[in-house]
This record gives structure tokens, C-alpha cells and sequence, in this order.
């Protein structure tokens, strides 16, 4: 698959004059980086509250290098779903003021230029771990390792896990926004691997998933058609809905649950009743009709919300 001759020289000045900074934000998806930032703001606040003190030093490290794992992610994923014709048949299936459109299918950025970024964004987020790996420990640099693993193999060849059609996709995310950040940014401010860090980064790792269910739905039909067998596509609409909410069901009473067993403070449980009131427009497409693309645009949106709500009320019941 081919670019064409003016894209093959990199970024690509279209006749709507993107910027180079813009296409990389839109490559890299920027505006998502709160799926990222929130699980290391929660696992450093939980090692806040446990050791009531946190090293600023060691925080912006760890989050910057989990930020360019999560820009290298979402650029090295849009290589290889342009490579299998994924977003190629997103943009001829769309319209073209769809607010998702990505710039490899468009010819605004070469395929080499964009996975030379995406290894470089990987590269700078494990030179992170190695440093953090000196200053704290070597367990620094195998969870930056697991990240970045996940990242690259999410769509790369060989393993190609959100084509499997088996939930490795979603397993991935859930372990990459879920235990590897929390348990990661725990682990740089106290050195020690925690059950509690654990224990608490599954109902954020469970979250994000459901955000990638609810995005799937939106570009349904695209995967069939390319045969993206992530798990919305194999399950169906109605059954990737039922799935979401269960999920989101689960996620609030695991909080619930260490809010219980006072691994959690109590004031956490305003984490999913924030989360839920958030969610209340969402409560009719779990269990409505089928409806169009747009329908699940501002449906995931949603859930992005009350992701970041979710995380952002945990991560300060910690920390207060």
C-alpha cells in the first residue's frame, strides 16, 4: 500500500494546509493522552497515601515516559491498521468531515516518516524506564517493557492482537492502562510492587475497555469489512453493549468492594456515583435499538468521560 510520490517525502501539505504539528497530534490521537495520565496519577496517590510523600522528580519522569508510550501507541496502531487497510476503508465508508478521519489514508504523512515517529515516541518512553530503572529499580524498566510490548504487538504482525478475534485486544488495554501504569507509577515512588496497586488499577483497567467497546461499535461495519476481528466485532452490537455495561457494572463494585475492605477510603465510592451520573444518557443506547455510526460517536464519548471521572475522583480520595 502506497502513499503516493508527494507523501513518500514525509509530511504532505494538503490543499487544507494541516500543519506538521497538527498531523502528529492527529496521528498520535493527543487529546486522548487523560487514558494515560489518570493511571499514573492514581497509582502515585495511592503511594501518596501510603508513605505520605511523593517525589515530584520521579512523578514527571514516569509520566512523561508513559505519555510517549501512549503517543508511540496510537501511531504505531494507525501504521498497521493503514498497512491492513483498516483505515483506508474507514475513509472511503465515511464522510469526510468525520472528526475521527486519520491522516496515513489521506497522504498527509508518509507510512515510513509515521513509523519512524512511532519507534522514536517508543524508544524516548523506554529510555524513561531504563533511567527510572537506575534511580528505583529494575522492575522500572520490565513494566515499561510490558507496556511497550502491548503497544506494538496491538496491531503489529505477528501477533496481530486486535485481529484475533478472541479479546487479546482488549486484554492488552486492560493491562496497559490499568495495572502497568498504576502499578508502574506506585512502584517508582516506593520502590516495592503493592497487591493494594494491583487490587485497585483492575476497575480503571476494566474502564478503559469498555471505552474500546463502545469505539468499536462506531466502526463496526469498517472492521467486518476488513476483518478487524476486535471483540465488538465478533460479538455483535447488542452483545458488545451488554458486554460495556457489565463491564462498568463490574468496575463499580470492585470499588465498592475495597472501599469495603478499607484497601480504599470510603469517600472513593464517589468515584463511580460521579462515573453513573455521567453515564445517564448512555443508559438508553445499552439497551436501544441499533442506530448509525454517529450514535456511538457521542456514545463513546460518553464513556470517556466517565473514565476520566472516574479515575480523576479515585485518584484524589487517595490523595486527600
Amino acid at each position: 500500500m502506497t502513499d503516493g510520490p508527494k507523501a513518500a517525502q514525509g509530511f504532505v501539505e494538503p490543499r487544507e494546509r494541516s500543519g506538521k504539528l497538527s498531523i502528529f497530534l492527529r496521528l498520535t490521537r493527543a487529546q486522548f493522552l487523560p487514558l494515560i495520565i489518570l493511571p499514573v496519577s492514581v497509582g502515585t496517590a495511592l503511594a501518596y497515601s501510603s508513605t505520605h510523600s511523593t517525589n515530584a522528580e520521579l512523578f514527571g519522569l514516569a509520566l512523561a515516559g508513559s505519555v510517549f508510550l501512549h503517543l508511540g501507541a496510537n501511531a504505531i496502531d494507525d501504521c498497521y491498521d493503514y498497512e491492513n487497510g483498516v483505515d483506508s476503508k474507514a475513509d472511503s465508508m465515511f464522510p469526510k468531515d468525520f472528526e475521527g478521519w486519520k491522516p496515513l489514508p489521506r497522504n498527509l504523512i508518509s507510512l515510513p516518516v509515521a513509523k519512524a515517529l512511532s519507534f522514536l515516541l517508543l524508544g524516548l518512553s523506554l529510555s524513561f524506564g531504563v533511567y527510572l530503572s537506575i534511580r528505583v529499580g529494575y522492575w522500572a524498566l520490565i513494566l515499561g517493557l510490558i507496556g511497550v510490548t502491548l503497544a506494538y504487538f496491538y496491531t503489529a504482525p505477528p501477533l496481530k492482537l486486535d485481529y484475533r478475534g478472541i479479546g487479546l485486544g482488549e486484554l492488552a488495554i486492560f493491562a496497559a492502562f490499568g495495572p502497568v501504569p498504576v502499578l508502574g507509577s506506585y512502584y517508582v515512588q516506593t520502590g516495592i510492587l503493592s497487591m493494594e496497586a494491583f487490587l485497585i488499577s483492575i476497575p480503571i483497567g476494566i474502564m478503559t475497555v469498555t471505552i474500546l467497546l463502545d469505539h468499536d461499535l462506531i466502526f463496526f461495519e469498517v472492521y467486518r469489512a476488513s476483518k478487524k476481528l476486535s471483540l465488538t466485532t465478533v460479538l455483535g452490537r447488542k452483545k458488545a453493549l451488554k458486554l460495556s455495561f457489565a463491564l462498568t457494572i463490574a468496575s463499580y463494585v470492585v470499588i465498592l468492594m475495597l472501599a469495603a475492605y478499607r484497601i480504599l477510603p470510603v469517600s472513593s465510592i464517589l468515584a463511580p456515583l460521579a462515573s453513573a451520573f455521567v453515564l445517564f444518557e448512555k443508559w438508553k443506547v445499552y439497551f436501544g435499538e441499533d442506530g448509525p455510526p454517529p450514535l456511538y460517536a457521542s456514545f463513546t464519548l460518553r464513556a470517556m468521560l466517565s473514565n476520566w471521572t472516574f479515575s480523576l475522583l479515585l485518584a484524589l480520595a487517595l490523595a486527600l
